[in-house]
């Protein structure tokens, strides 16, 4: 007797071994461990030159990890539909930006620290930018989204760097919003009074396609 995720992991193998052009998987990877999991992505992505599979799921690890072009639905309406760089750029929050300026804590105290990161990072490099973590040498800010003539990831890198020294960084990271925060985001729009059925739930579905050689 098979268990619930070698039954699964069957499925899937059935699914792909019959060459069609289009394969429709729903929660392919659902009670699957973490292991196999990433075997079976790669199983998927390893599919038939010319097969497209397109995939259900509530995972977005699993959307951001298999496929090349990904359409969210809210409530049974499509709320947006592109590839997952497009998805996080257009409805994501903006990039974050974590500093660890260990070297600064050896001549500022701490509320001289925090007030001299954030106003480095408010006047040199987003206006908008929020502080949203302070411990000890470790600040994480959010920044606004970028938009045209605007903030680059390039003068980003180039503040950070120039004023390493002066700051006493000793290691920094920039990362673009995350497929889940544009799915939350896109879930607390659908529930908005105004938009809200009385009685509804919100109930979200990402619809994921793995075109040829992984392309939209």
């Amino acid at each position: 007797e098979y268990s619930g995720g070698m039954r699964r992991k069957l499925s899937v193998g059935l699914a792909l071994i019959g060459y069609s052009d289009v394969t429709f998987l729903d929660e392919p990877s659902a009670a699957v461990d973490a292991v196999s999991k990433r075997h079976l992505w790669k199983a998927l992505k390893r599919r038939v030159h010319g097969q497209t599979v397109v995939v259900t799921t509530h995972s977005m690890e699993e959307a951001e990890a298999l496929c090349g072009r990904i359409a969210m639905q809210v409530k049974g309406q499509l709320r947006c539909l592109g590839t997952p760089s497009h998805l996080k750029s257009k409805y994501g929050s903006g990039y974050q930006v974590e500093l660890y300026c260990d070297r600064l804590q050896n001549n500022y105290d701490a509320s001289q620290a925090k007030e001299k990161v954030t106003t480095f990072v408010v006047t040199r490099i987003d206006g908008g930018a929020t502080l949203l973590e302070f411990h000890a040498s470790r600040f994480v800010f959010q920044l606004s989204p970028m938009r045209e003539g605007g903030c680059t990831l390039g003068s980003i890198f180039t503040e950070l760097e120039q004023h390493r020294h002066s700051l006493g960084i000793t290691d920094y990271s920039v990362t673009q919003s995350s497929l889940e925060q544009v799915f939350l985001r896109l879930a607390r729009e659908q529930d908005e009074p105004d938009d809200t059925v009385e009685g509804a739930t919100t109930e979200m579905q990402v619809l994921s396609a793995v075109g040829p050689h992984g392309e939209p």
